[in-house]
């Protein structure tokens, strides 16, 4: 191979991690990582610490672990890693004449962020784009591997080119490639209502001015306008709170238990804020929303799977990314 058939541009895709396997000494490891980040809990360490390593991780990882055996695949990866994998692949396979070399890495967990960080510099990568595989920002997410990008070149003599990729929430293609995805697996027209449910956020979050609501109630905007739904006959919801203090409101779980005593027997929910699915959507939402809807006096309920392998998405993902890489292509 010459040298000028060596790449020199790169893209990093992340995603927000994953435990290596189901395992409550795995999951722990995951969680004391996750939960560790101000990003992500941003209580005073004085108090946060010495609650995380003594309640929380003795008593949370063991319930983790039990959801995440529900979830995980026979080829012995999570979901998650397995869909980020293929999708990163997918767009390695498209951009493969021109010169570009893709990987992925995991915020929390394997492939760990500055593990990948140094493979691409190994490589002789000197220009590199990150890629958050998050559609909407959030400074709990997209901002977090932001830090641990510059946190991972802070005592590098020789630092790359970076481009950071932007939120992609509003983008047509992305917002047509989960139109597709809905259509493909339901009529949405038959369906007495819609949840759209997003990863929940501490409201004080969103008060100091994150962004992430609003480009959540702009992604649902823009694909019920497309799918043709009436404002009555669809919503925005927030699950999977963690802790006391208020968050974004209104709850997933409390409009499961409401609706059927709305009326609302048959339901068909949507998580347009994840790519990929995950425990959150696989377990939270599949299993245990759909037995409170059930429970609650519901008849039908149907999950559309996140956008994972959809051809559409790895194709709007391809053209996302070509974007994001003008003038380096």
């Amino acid at each position: 191979m010459s040298r000028s058939s060596i790449p020199d541009t790169g893209v990093l895709f992340v995603q927000l991690g994953t435990p290596d396997d189901p395992s409550e000494a795995a999951v722990r490891r995951y969680l004391a990582e996750f939960l560790s980040d101000r990003r992500v809990v941003d209580l005073p360490r004085w108090f946060w610490l010495p609650l995380l390593h003594g309640r929380i991780l003795r008593s949370r990882p063991r319930q983790s672990a039990l959801l995440y055996q529900q979830i995980w695949r026979s080829d012995g990866l999570s979901p998650l890693l397995y869909y980020t994998r293929q999708q990163s692949e997918a767009v390695a396979q498209a951009l493969r004449d021109s010169q570009i070399l893709v990987h992925f890495a995991m915020r929390y967990g394997n492939p760990a962020l500055p593990v990948m960080l140094q493979a691409m510099q190994q490589a002789g990568i000197q220009r590199l784009l990150i890629f958050p595989l998050f559609p909407q920002y959030s400074a709990a997410t997209t901002a977090t591997i932001l830090d641990a990008v510059q946190a991972a070149y802070a005592s590098s003599r020789c630092i790359p080119v970076l481009r950071f990729a932007q939120p992609f929430f509003a983008h047509p293609a992305f917002l047509e490639a989960w139109c597709q995805q809905i259509r493909q697996q339901s009529d949405p027209s038959q369906f007495d209502f819609v949840l759209f449910s997003f990863h929940g956020l501490p409201q004080r979050h969103v008060d100091q001015g994150d962004p992430y609501a609003q480009q959540c109630q702009q992604t649902a905007q823009a694909i019920a306008q497309r799918l043709d739904l009436p404002n009555e006959r669809w919503q925005l919801t927030y699950q999977s709170r963690f802790g006391r203090e208020p968050w974004l409101l209104p709850a997933t779980e409390q409009r499961l238990q409401e609706l059927p005593a709305q009326g609302i027997r048959n339901l068909l929910v949507i998580c347009p804020g994840f790519v990929s699915d995950c425990l959150e959507t696989l377990e939270e939402i599949g299993v245990r929303g759909q037995e409170t809807f059930l429970h609650a006096g519901g008849e039908y309920f149907q999950r559309v799977a996140c956008l994972n392998e959809n051809p559409g998405w790895l194709t709007a993902l391809e053209q996302l990314t070509r974007q994001e890489l003008a003038g380096w292509l």
